[in-house]
């Protein structure tokens, strides 16, 4: 037996394959360089899972973690061509092949009499984010057979992209961690709720509300997270008499991509649990228990080309994310998040095609909540942490006004971002001066602007007339919107529009940043009830379909209302609908 090697780069690292071969045969493929608790590495190891069980380096990079496993396979392959005196160049300089993740939605109604099923269980999840790990995990806790479908070769979803935060009020890792000893869930929906502008559904936001410390409890003591630290969202400019600290965060966790830990978590406790999973399977249709009922009794799968029908004896929930990826949707129901997702922006993982929401409309489920998006500077990360206030500095439009509180928190501050850029059809710019770079938490350093300044995404004039010219805003008022900053900071305050942090002067030379979006997701899904049963167009539940996370809408409102309230959200709601099929409070 002989060992070969060879590397290729990955989405984090480069990754080197070591592929033993005996008598021209592979005998055992390992790898080595991939960064650990990311998606990557998951993907990394549910390739050499397969491979090893094949013997082979043929196998199909894994959907959802394809960069990383295509890049292995490619190295694998490389290491296995040398093995075998093959041309090693002509595999190098080959395309990564990618399993496809999204299926066609089939049109047709299927019913359970016309159907033989190839499977049945007690509860069917469709997807394994967040909010369908915690729906199989709890379903399988309780004792319910449970079978979770999912489009990606691995598990996580969007949630593994998160940041590993979550919100939540009165609990004790708030009490032992914060300057919040004696918050309670109630302020905690006081400030969903004013966030919400009166778009938002109470009994869902109190249900969360009331119990996101419990699923945090729940997370800590049965699926292994450890809680080390809370910190605070930045300003909700209406809401600020019922905020406090309640990002709470697990060890390991805080910044983007971390979500990966907590999936991971989740996934091997429902696997412990008892759960089923199948990947790379899409679900295509629901089916109704007969044709005069819109009773849900189970689902139509996808996988290589073949349908399956399973049985859900006692419901089905629906946690597939909103419309991230599906452009149409997204045109005729989310007009800012239309706006990123056609310009490529959005960050999600291609398979959130919103499939359970359409699945819902094809069956009579009413929608609700759409409209906003999870838009964040993805640059300069303003607006994401009350520890990090916004630099000495000011956001202004198309005509050189300014226009916002622009430490708001970010969805906040990108949807006055949006609203400008679309009255004005310009964009806008954040703008700030040399003393501003040195600030606490600034998001450039002499190197990085530079770099910024190289590549046109930042401009720069010595006066405020100059940098007027170079951006296209009359001069006039860019000056007055300045002078008018410097005067009020220098006292400390803020008039316009009451900002709390980063208020202080500044001076030339000056800057002009692009701002530009990063988004995360769409706003808006299925209407659900406090019970996370669907609920249909003459506001009754449908029996047996359920739906969690950013699946179902009228929890969050016209934009983000801080880090931490989506992924708690999914866990919460993928708990409450498994415990809602189950009979359980």
């Amino acid at each position: 037996m002989t060992e070969y090697r060879a590397k290729a780069h990955g989405f984090n690292s480069e990754i080197t394959a070591i592929v033993e071969v005996a008598n021209g045969k592979v005998t055992r493929i390992n790898a080595e360089g991939e960064v650990p608790n990311t998606i990557g590495a998951l993907g990394v190891d549910t390739w050499l899972e397969e491979a090893n069980a094949e013997h082979s380096v043929d196998v199909d990079a894994i959907s959802g973690a394809s960069v990383s496993t295509g890049a292995l396979r490619k190295a694998a392959r490389m290491a296995y061509a040398t093995a075998l005196g093959e041309d090693v160049d002509a595999i190098a300089s080959a395309s990564i092949h990618n399993r496809p993740n999204n299926y066609p939605l089939l049109k047709e109604k299927f019913y359970e009499g016309d159907l033989e099923f190839d499977d049945e269980y007690d509860v069917i999840v469709v997807g394994a984010g967040g909010a369908g790990l915690a729906a199989a995990a709890t379903a399988a806790e309780n004792g319910a057979s449970v079978l979770a479908i999912e489009k990606q070769g691995i598990p996580g979803g969007t949630t593994s992209l998160s940041g590993g935060v979550m919100q939540a009020a009165g609990t004790k890792y708030q009490k032992e961690f914060s300057a919040y000893p004696d918050d309670t869930p109630e302020k905690h929906e006081a400030e969903y709720l004013a966030a919400g502008e009166g778009r938002l559904y109470e009994p869902l936001v109190r249900d969360f509300t009331q119990n996101a410390g419990k699923n945090l409890e729940w997370l800590e003591e049965k699926v292994g997270l450890k809680w080390t630290s809370v910190y605070g969202h930045t300003e909700i400019p209406y809401a600020k008499k019922t905020f406090a600290d309640r990002i709470h965060v697990y060890e390991g966790g805080g910044a983007g991509g971390n979500g990966i830990i907590a999936t991971r978590k989740l996934y091997e406790y429902a696997l412990a649990q008892g759960a089923d999973f199948q990947f790379d399977t899409a679900v295509v249709a629901l089916v109704l228990k007969d044709e005069s009922s819109s009773e849900v009794s189970g689902v139509i799968a996808e996988q290589d080309g073949v349908l399956y029908a399973f049985k859900a004896n006692r419901g089905v929930v629906l946690a597939t994310a909103s419309i991230d990826h599906n452009l149409e949707l997204a045109k005729d129901l989310s007009p800012q998040h239309y706006e990123d997702v056609k310009r490529h922006l959005c960050w999600s993982v291609a398979s959130d095609r919103g499939d359970g929401i359409v699945m819902g409309m094809n069956i009579g489920a009413a929608v609700t909540g759409f409209g906003g998006t999870i838009d964040f500077d993805a640059r300069t990360g303003n607006g994401t942490d009350d520890r990090l206030p916004t630099i000495p500095s000011i956001f202004v439009n198309g005509q050189g006004l300014r226009f916002v509180n622009e430490d708001a928190t970010y969805a906040y501050g990108f949807r006055a971002i949006f609203n400008e850029e679309k009255k004005l059809g310009k964009p806008t710019y954040q703008i700030f001066g040399q003393d501003s770079i040195t600030a606490p938490a600034s998001p450039w350093d002499r190197d990085s602007l530079a770099r910024d300044l190289a590549s046109g995404l930042v401009k720069t004039g010595d006066t405020l007339a100059e940098l007027a010219e170079k951006i296209g805003v009359p001069a006039e008022n860019l000056t007055k919107s300045v002078e008018t900053w410097n005067k009020h900071a220098a006292a400390g305050k803020d008039p316009e529009y009451e900002r709390t942090m980063g208020v202080k002067p500044f001076s030339g030379p000056y800057y002009a940043y692009v701002n530009t979006p990063g988004n995360l997701g769409a706003i808006g899904g299925l209407k659900i009830n406090a019970q996370c049963n669907v609920i249909d167009n003459f506001g009754q539940p449908i029996p047996g379909l359920y739906a969690a996370g950013l699946n179902a809408g009228g929890w969050i409102g016209s934009y983000y209302p801080g880090s931490g309230t989506a992924v708690s959200g999914a866990i919460h709601q993928g708990r409450r609908a498994a415990k809602s099929i189950l009979g359980l409070s």
